[in-house]
């Protein structure tokens, strides 16, 4: 029997199982709100920047992340790092030990695990303008929310407009998960011409998957990961989860790190160049 028949009574457990469980959302569009400035030096700028975007399952071994920013070439000295699933003290914690400038805001308060769960930019670079936008649906399940977050990047003369974003799980709908994506892709100033978004999608199908680029294709954007493979692991179903698109940029170079000690996600990357002249 094919996994997807076992989905409608995996559901229907998780629903009854979690069914007692309710959350605190923070629907503030500006609050919490945590930024901090670590780093001590702008980077060399040479003609690539890197972008990583990993969830780190419940912001837990945040250190062990940290510890493999530093000790693998793919990861080492990114320009962008997007982080989900995490809460104020993991983020502080690892752009002080990485030496990034950060902003974090959390979505809810996670029903298990009673922290504040939501998403994170870092950067050696300076960052601006940081927002967080809602994100349309509540979980079936706790009645959660998600969010999107997004900071200007300020790479010299090149300044980028990033979002990490993390939409729901399996629990909702397809359709509903991408009208999330296209909520964001709604709100984004044309004034900016280059942008990255990047984070967890949820796109547990090869549907789903292949709806989600076509969706950013039609509002001009590319998939810069559409051939990295699995990002995430759950019990013995496999999927690329994690997505990185770009408007403004040639794609050069594209990955995974394996890292299952840290995550059930693995930390996906790429490398960037832009598609025109940076005045």
């Amino acid at each position: 029997m094919r996994f997807t028949a076992f989905i409608p009574l995996f559901i229907s457990a998780l629903l009854l199982l979690f069914s007692c469980f309710r959350t605190q959302n923070y629907l503030e569009p500006d609050r919490p709100f945590y930024h901090a400035g670590y780093a001590t030096t702008l980077p060399a700028h040479g003609d690539t920047l890197k972008v990583v975007t990993w969830n780190i399952r419940y912001g837990e071994k945040y250190r062990e992340a940290a510890e493999a920013f530093r000790r693998i070439p793919e990861l080492r000295r990114a320009d962008i790092v997007l982080l989900q699933e995490m809460n104020e003290q993991a983020t502080d914690t690892l752009a002080q030990i990485l030496k990034l400038n950060y902003v974090y805001f959390p979505a809810t308060v996670h029903p298990q695990k009673h922290r504040n769960f939501g998403n994170a930019i870092l950067s050696p670079w300076p960052l601006d303008h940081a927002h967080k936008l809602l994100l349309p649906y509540q979980a079936p399940v706790g009645h959660t929310r998600r969010i999107a977050v997004s900071a200007v990047v300020r790479m010299d003369t090149l300044s980028v407009l990033v979002y990490c974003i993390h939409t729901a799980t399996l629990l909702t709908a397809s359709e509903k998960r991408l009208a999330q994506a296209d909520s964001l892709l709604k709100t984004i100033p044309d004034s900016y011409r280059h942008v990255v978004i990047g984070g967890d999608f949820n796109t547990v199908f090869s549907g789903t998957r292949d709806k989600l680029t076509r969706l950013f294709q039609q509002n001009g954007f590319r998939s810069a990961t559409s051939k990295v493979g699995t990002t995430a692991r759950f019990l013995f179903l496999k999927s690329q989860l994690d997505h990185i698109f770009v408007k403004g940029f040639r794609v050069v170079a594209a990955g995974t790190v394996q890292e299952h000690r840290v995550s059930d996600h693995d930390p996906v990357w790429v490398l960037l160049t832009p598609s025109f002249p940076v005045n």
